[in-house]
């Protein structure tokens, strides 16, 4: 486990023995931050029988009847929930409810895992509201989201928050035993520091975004055929528009050929268009892009 997790573990570990345990936890990070295998973790702790301290983080023992069921995904205290495509439905939350409503079969609690808690519809959070006000005892929920502003203030009022921050640049690319100089490599451009040829197709990309901004000879259809081709489209257009912001502050090597209004009102766009494919469940991601194409283009010709 990544040891930017050290500390959680501590702090939960410490909770578990001291029976402290909030009943609901909302684990949040970004993408590649570990909070799977923190939740993991955490649920096989809280599940085995004879958990045992190894530098004050508890472990599961792997050896009881609980630690086996949970490695072969068997263990009939525990439900996984994920979502359904892009959505997790109201039928998935009230399939939680009742599954806290039975007794334990083999331990002695019951624990749940929603992963994207994000995902879950207005309905769905809703539902999930009234396990989260009267929790039972001994029932745990572990809450995964790398998008916590996105879910309702009720539900995160009613979570303990982990929230996991990996380390930044070199820190960061030591960790994951990767090269590198970037001073603000963090984890969501981990796909581009792993794999050399993600990173070449960002650079392309990012070459026709700014040619594009500096009103060059690229056309709008080229950086549309990008942004639709791509499934990072919604993150290299907001790591090209902090790299314009960086440059503009003199943060990075390169000079800014826009200036810091129009910098900005370009990335609020492309942060409403990215919002709208996270939260719309039927977005039509060709039709927002081009909107956006066409948005900037009219910040672009008012400068």
């Amino acid at each position: 486990m990544h040891s930017w997790l050290d500390q959680q573990q501590i702090l939960l570990s410490t909770q578990i023995t001291q029976i402290k345990l909030p009943h609901a936890i909302l684990i949040n990070g970004v993408e590649g931050a570990g909070k799977n295998e923190f939740s993991q973790w955490l649920i096989q702790v809280i599940s085995c029988s004879e958990p045992e301290f190894f530098q004050q983080v508890l472990l599961p023992c792997k050896v009881c009847k609980s630690c086996l069921l949970h490695k072969s995904n068997t263990y009939p205290d525990h439900l996984l929930i994920e979502s359904d495509g892009k959505s997790i439905g109201v039928d998935q939350v009230r399939q939680a409810s009742r599954f806290f409503e039975k007794t334990a079969q083999l331990g002695q609690c019951k624990t749940i895992l929603i992963t994207a808690a994000h995902n879950m519809t207005v309905s769905a959070a809703n539902a999930l509201l009234k396990t989260l006000e009267e929790p039972n005892a001994d029932n745990y929920i572990v809450l995964l989201t790398s998008e916590l502003e996105t879910l309702l203030p009720t539900i995160i009022s009613r979570c303990f928050i982990l929230d996991i921050r990996p380390p930044v640049g070199e820190r960061l690319l030591a960790e994951l035993k990767q090269s590198g100089t970037d001073p603000f490599a963090n984890l969501s451009h981990l796909k581009e520091i792993a794999d050399s040829s993600v990173n070449e197709r960002y650079q392309i990309f990012e070459n026709c975004f700014f040619s594009f901004l500096e009103n060059k000879i690229i056309k709008r259809s080229e950086v549309l055929s990008f942004l639709n081709e791509s499934n990072d489209s919604t993150r290299w257009l907001e790591k090209a528009m902090v790299k314009l912001m960086r440059q503009q502050y003199e943060w990075v090597e390169g000079s800014s050929f826009l200036n810091e209004q129009v910098i900005w009102s370009i990335y609020q766009l492309v942060l409403s268009a990215i919002k709208q494919l996270k939260t719309l469940i039927q977005a039509n991601k060709q039709f927002i892009f081009e909107k956006l194409l066409v948005d900037i283009t009219t910040v672009l010709h008012e400068k």
